[in-house]
């Protein structure tokens, strides 16, 4: 939400208006409350169908076009087992 009012609306407060062409996607395991000006996207970001929906919502018929800015506060289950859980933690890493 702190990073849709940053973005996405305008701040009339201080004068300064967001980019119109700003696009955010937010992806979790949950389902999530909408947020006005974003794309909620319900999957795990380490699988592939959720990369190209969220790859899909990014591009819009521009193949080239990329995220400009990513964020991410997920972590994994810790399970105790030290090198399992670098494992997922890489994983992670590279989704």
């Amino acid at each position: 939400q702190v990073l849709s009012r940053k973005l996405y609306k305008s701040d009339s407060w201080n004068g300064e208006t967001a980019d119109s062409n700003v696009r955010i996607v937010a992806v979790d395991l949950q389902e999530m409350a909408p947020i006005e000006g974003v794309v909620l996207v319900q999957g795990d970001i380490t699988s592939p169908a959720t990369v190209a929906r969220v790859l899909g919502e990014f591009r819009q018929g521009d193949t080239d076009r990329l995220a400009d800015l990513v964020v991410c506060d997920g972590a994994p289950d810790v399970t105790g087992m030290h090198d399992l859980d670098e494992y997922i933690q890489a994983q992670l890493l590279l989704s």
